[in-house]
């Protein structure tokens, strides 16, 4: 009896032992399982969370587009965050100034920014050299007018971003409305001078704000200025300096004073304008003619103040002296990478992207600058795409640049302050240059301890 039930206790203890082994082993098994699901999430998951990269620039749709486009292919690596400078709360050097106060400060907060093509200068003791980040190659893809506003003492400071020139837009649909309206925009498309777009205008005798510009105390302001001067004299500032006692110099003046004083062509709020309250009033009051960018039918897409009106803008040259020739000066915006960015790498690998032939081309579709790629200009392919690169071309042809030097934003906010008080009458033409040579003259005698600014 106990023999044969010896063996029967036997099986059982085996049979139960087994059941716990399966527990055991099924216990076992959803460990190792869960091991393997850590192991496999943190084997690819990357080492570290994305380099943030800041970029400071006006934030159009075409930077959204490129931003995502750039931070899809570098997903979990480099992720570019942008900080926004909207036209309509920042001037040029409104913008300048936030800028510097920030990159004064040597802190991280800014890894890549874009500054006006004249202002590479003034940023380039908080910048980084470029030269170790691009090949001979690369930059013999760019425009060299473009690549001319990039260096400072002989370093690459910068790279360019876009272009723009100006222009006048002009109402199409008003102008055409009248005998007088049709022959001043045929002339003005031919290329008009100051002479004659005085004289057609105070004929046209029209109720419309007839031309706006912006006369603010800024840079923009001097834009215009620069355009008159150049047309006279394209190599002004190479043969004659910031010597502003020139015949041409008074003569530049006189054109935009007497667009208020004398002829009454323009409205005396211009001297408070800037680019988008220039822009507002020229759209809500039904003027004929604003000096503006050549992105002015882009700017202000997102914020728009009569889209119906804006669709009737054409571009055309800006008036010029009948002793000149047409001048459009180029602005736009350059790249620079923060001295203090501890992301230099990273925002270089931006700004690279940025100068693709493709990214040109997003920014030119969406914001509408003037690329700074030369095969823009060059490949049908382009312009088969874009047929009004032929116009581009024809601005182009007549631009010029504000003189590349280092004294040269200092000198131009001393000319805003005197020649904007011209413009509003507070001052004469000839008190407003002798002023403005007096402040630029004693701030070189205070810098250098000796002469006369050249």
């Amino acid at each position: 009896m106990n023999d044969i039930e010896r063996p029967q206790k036997k099986s059982r203890r085996f049979h139960l032992l087994s059941k716990k082994q399966w527990i055991g082993i099924a216990v076992l098994a959803a460990t190792v399982l869960g091991y393997v699901a850590v192991f496999t999430i943190v084997a690819h998951r990357p080492d570290t969370e994305p380099v943030e990269v800041y970029f400071a620039d006006r934030i159009t749709e075409a930077h959204r587009i490129l931003i995502d486009k750039f931070n899809e292919l570098h997903r979990g690596k480099i992720k570019v965050i942008p900080i926004h400078f909207p036209n309509a709360e920042f001037s040029t050097d409104t913008r300048k100034e936030v800028l510097a106060r920030s990159l004064r400060g040597e802190d991280d907060a800014i890894d890549i920014f874009a500054v006006d093509i004249i202002g590479v200068h003034r940023f380039a003791k908080w910048s980084e050299p470029l030269e170790q980040y691009f090949s001979d190659e690369e930059l013999h893809r760019i425009l060299p007018v473009a690549m001319k506003t990039c260096y400072y003492d002989g370093s690459l400071m910068a790279m360019p971003l876009d272009l723009v020139q100006g222009v006048m837009f002009y109402r199409e649909d008003l102008l055409s409305k009248s005998k007088e309206g049709r022959e001043l925009l045929k002339k003005v498309q031919q290329g008009i001078t100051w002479e004659e777009f005085f004289d057609m205008g105070t004929a046209m005798n029209t109720k419309n704000p007839f031309y706006i510009f912006q006369a603010s105390d800024y840079e923009g302001f001097i834009c215009s200025y620069i355009e008159n001067l150049l047309s006279l004299d394209p190599n002004y500032f190479e043969t004659k300096g910031f010597n502003f006692t020139t015949r041409e110099s008074r003569q530049a003046l006189q054109y935009l004073v007497d667009l208020v004083q004398t002829t009454k062509l323009s409205t005396p709020l211009v001297t408070s304008f800037t680019e988008f309250n220039s822009f507002q009033y020229f759209i809500q009051n039904d003027g004929l003619f604003v000096r503006g960018w050549t992105t002015y039918d882009k700017d202000f897409e997102s914020e728009p103040v009569d889209p119906k009106k804006q669709q009737c803008l054409r571009k055309a040259l800006t008036p010029h002296p009948t002793q000149g020739q047409p001048a459009t000066l180029f602005g736009g915006w350059n790249l620079m990478i923060s001295k203090s960015s501890k992301k230099k790498d990273a925002a270089a690998a931006f700004m690279k992207f940025l100068l693709q032939n493709e990214s040109q081309e997003i920014l030119y579709k969406y914001a509408g600058y003037h690329p700074i790629v030369q095969e823009f200009y060059t490949n049908p392919m382009y312009e088969q795409r874009y047929p009004e690169i032929k116009e581009m071309r024809t601005f182009m042809k007549y631009g010029v640049l504000r003189p590349v030097q280092e004294n040269y934003t200092r000198y131009s906010k001393i000319m805003a302050r005197y020649f904007s008080l011209a413009v509003a009458g507070k001052m004469s033409v000839d008190d407003a240059l002798r002023e403005t040579q007096r402040a630029i003259d004693l701030e070189e005698r205070q810098k250098n301890g000796k002469g006369v600014a050249k």
